[in-house]
């Protein structure tokens, strides 16, 4: 058995304390073994998993022969082999379970889907080579549904006898991206691969690399045996080590920046990779939207090489090209709503000082915050 295509992670909705268009995203922390550290998120967001907990299954109920029972005993597959590999991440997730409210079984389900409507991210990273301050940066603007775009969190983790970290989760868990306090940067990108099966989800392999402490392990982590799916993971360490890492179900290449910078937004670029990806009638506007964001950001960030700092991001990041599928990406009102994507926050991660800059919603129209880690 698997997922239909249709089947996509659901989120949500707009909820009180939670951010978009400059209004501040919800703040979390969380300190002391995993199980610990599931239990208070799952408290401090508890309204919001509930909310992702009624858009799943709906979801679910509403697409012929599946219901909720079935996404459960499907996901329930791949428990041995993730608990196996990630027990400390199980942990979390049974204590984010017990916090919230919501069984461990729809959790742990929400975290299969073979495809994400509306999903895209713009990447950009870079060492001190080209930067006016000799730091190493890596810049992320994040994409999704606009049903999607309200249930984000800042959370700072510190886990017993680990690097703490600063990452943006939906719900407090699982982070999208974040820097830990070794130097470590995770970003990254959703990809469409045509390989994907039942494994290991996508989700724990992101946060397993923010617990590294070594660009060497951090890499390693990316990419895991068993893995169901990928994201593109984008790994940078404070020695200007910047590793992309696209992956498939069963394939992946690890570019290096050997120019020192690199780009990368939602389609695979390495020719090893392209067989994997999904055709271009199952990706519709988004596989075009980001090969348009890819190539406009290469040639934006060119120009600035050798005087790179966090200003030269706050302007490409807010780049209108090809609106509203820029780079500053914004509901297009031509598609069905489900379909359409906006960008719900940019994040600037210095890398080098362990310092994240984050604008809540399209940058165009946000301002940057600073967060020390």
């Amino acid at each position: 058995m698997s997922f239909p295509k249709s089947v996509e992670r659901s989120r949500g909705v707009r909820t009180k304390g939670t951010g978009i268009k400059g209004k501040p995203f919800r703040e979390v922390s969380a300190s002391g073994s995993h199980s610990q550290i599931g239990l208070s998120l799952g408290k401090q967001c508890r309204d919001q998993v509930k909310m992702m907990e009624s858009g799943f299954k709906t979801h679910v109920s509403s697409v012929p022969g599946l219901n909720l029972a079935k996404a459960q005993s499907y996901a329930k597959r791949a428990l041995p082999a993730s608990q196996k590999l990630y027990p400390e991440i199980i942990e979390e997730l049974q204590g984010y379970s017990e916090g919230s409210g919501v069984p461990f079984e729809t959790i742990w389900a929400m975290l299969f889907s073979e495809f994400e409507k509306g999903k895209g991210c713009t990447d950009i990273a870079v060492n001190g080579e080209w930067t006016k301050d000799d730091c190493v940066y890596a810049a992320h603007n994040n994409d999704v549904s606009k049903r999607s775009a309200f249930l984000m969190t800042i959370a700072r983790i510190k886990p017993k006898d680990e690097p703490g970290f600063i990452g943006l989760c939906y719900g407090g868990m699982m982070p999208e991206c974040g820097m830990n306090a070794s130097g470590i940067s995770l970003t990254g990108n959703f990809l469409a691969p045509n390989d994907r099966r039942l494994g290991i989800p996508k989700d724990l392999a992101v946060r397993r690399v923010l617990r590294e402490a070594s660009i060497y392990d951090a890499i390693k982590a990316a990419v895991p045996e068993g893995r169901g799916d990928s994201y593109n993971n984008i790994v940078c360490d404070p020695n200007g080590e910047i590793y992309s890492l696209e992956g498939s179900a069963t394939a992946f290449d690890a570019i290096y920046a050997e120019d020192g910078w690199l780009v990368h937004t939602n389609h695979y670029t390495s020719p090893k990779m392209w067989r994997f990806e999904e055709d271009v009638g199952s990706r519709g506007s988004d596989l075009f939207s980001s090969i348009l964001r890819y190539n406009r950001v290469k040639k934006l960030f060119r120009r600035e090489l050798g005087k790179v700092d966090v200003s030269t991001f706050k302007k490409i990041l807010s780049d209108h090209v090809g609106y509203p599928q820029s780079i500053c990406r914004h509901g297009d009102p031509k598609l069905p709503e489900d379909d359409q994507s906006q960008t719900d926050y940019s994040v600037v991660f210095d890398v080098t000082n362990k310092v994240a800059w984050i604008c809540v919603g399209n940058p165009c129209e946000g301002e940057y915050k600073k967060y020390e880690l």
